[in-house]
């Protein structure tokens, strides 16, 4: 028997992106489900072990830690889940988690062993990760989340829908963002900047522009070590965007090597550095260990003297007011090369020829 099945709503997404679901008899259903994995609440809504669940593949959002999942523990604890867990059932029979992570995690450390839920049946995997973000977005503020977790949830929300065709004049848009290099020489580039200016659709969801959604689906490139120092502050988020040039995974495994092993702190002038020497190819291992250490952002140490001030005390006691900045120049300018010439010898003090 075909249970019903509550409707998930991706209106945000769909406003932000005319994203068009699928009809709700294609796009999902309870299916069949072993008996023994559940039990009928109501609505809809079963009740299942919570050993029958698996995580999302690559689950990007951090479960809570400290107050914030004492804090749900508790509430389970006393209420139970309020909210039921959306799972989808695969075609290879498993049941992946697309929205309750926190839940699950916090009911199992409350002693529970089951949950309420609600399976949907016949995902694409696009339409799987839609839900995934999108039902974190509901759960959490994009302003609470990190780094790394907004580039997760913008690129995957890109991902998805640049595979499924969908609003092609955004996603051209975004890739000019994304890839910059490639449009520096584009004649109709400022006709596509204005474009920018006037349609932040994309990104009123977040509060963001055109340019920093481009910006944090870039940042999804870099390897996780490297995000993570995103997230601690360690890299700042423009240095990071510049960081994400480096395509290569290999070069940026040992960027962050290098930096564990060394200590050295990456800040944008080396950002920009790495980003010029890999697009230009000369992103070596020595390069990247010079750029890191400080070697090639130093100011090369000129051997001329540092300019200095000579105070005011001074010059009035040498100088009358009523003479020009140029007169005291010069007159100073002799008088240290007639003090010079004493110092080497080759002058002479004059004689004492009792003239005044």
């Amino acid at each position: 028997m075909r249970l019903a099945r509550p409707k998930i709503n991706l209106a945000d997404f769909d406003e932000m992106l005319n994203f068009e679901q699928k009809d709700e008899g294609e796009s999902a259903s309870q299916g069949h489900i072993p008996a023994s994995y559940t039990e009928p609440i109501h609505d809809g809504i079963l009740e299942m072990d919570f050993s029958q669940m698996e995580p999302f593949p690559e689950h990007k959002f951090k479960l809570y830690e400290g107050q914030q999942l004492d804090d749900m523990v508790e509430s389970i604890r006393q209420f139970g889940i309020l909210l039921p867990i959306i799972l989808w059932h695969t075609g290879e029979g498993k049941y992946i988690i697309l929205s309750g992570h926190n839940r699950r995690n916090a009911a199992m450390l409350a002693g529970l062993r089951k949950g309420p839920v609600i399976v949907r049946e016949n995902l694409t995997h696009d339409e799987a990760i839609l839900i995934v973000t999108e039902t974190n977005l509901r759960q959490r503020s994009f302003t609470d989340m990190s780094h790394s977790e907004r580039a997760y949830c913008l690129a995957q929300h890109y991902e998805a829908l640049k595979s499924q065709g969908r609003r092609n004049d955004l996603l051209t848009e975004i890739e000019m963002l994304l890839n910059p290099h490639e449009t520096r020489e584009n004649p109709t580039s400022a006709q596509v900047e204005h474009k920018l200016k006037t349609r932040d659709k994309i990104g009123e969801e977040y509060g963001l522009s055109h340019a920093k959604v481009a910006r944090y689906i870039r940042l999804s490139g870099l390897n996780e070590e490297l995000l993570k120092r995103v997230d601690t502050g360690e890299i700042s988020f423009l240095a990071a965007y510049d960081l994400s040039f480096v395509e290569d995974a290999e070069k940026q495994q040992q960027i962050a090597d290098i930096m564990v092993s060394e200590g050295y702190k990456l800040d944008m002038k080396k950002a920009e550095l790495l980003r010029n020497y890999y697009e230009t190819g000369k992103l070596t291992d020595v390069t990247t260990t010079q750029i890191l250490s400080g070697e090639k952002t130093r100011k090369p140490k000129s051997d001329k003297p540092q300019p200095i001030k000579v105070k005011p005390a001074v010059i009035t006691k040498y100088f009358t007011a009523g003479q020009s900045a140029k007169e005291i120049e010069e007159t100073i300018d002799r008088a240290l090369e007639f003090y010079f010439n004493c110092q080497n010898g080759e002058t002479d003090f004059p004689e004492e020829t009792g003239e005044k």
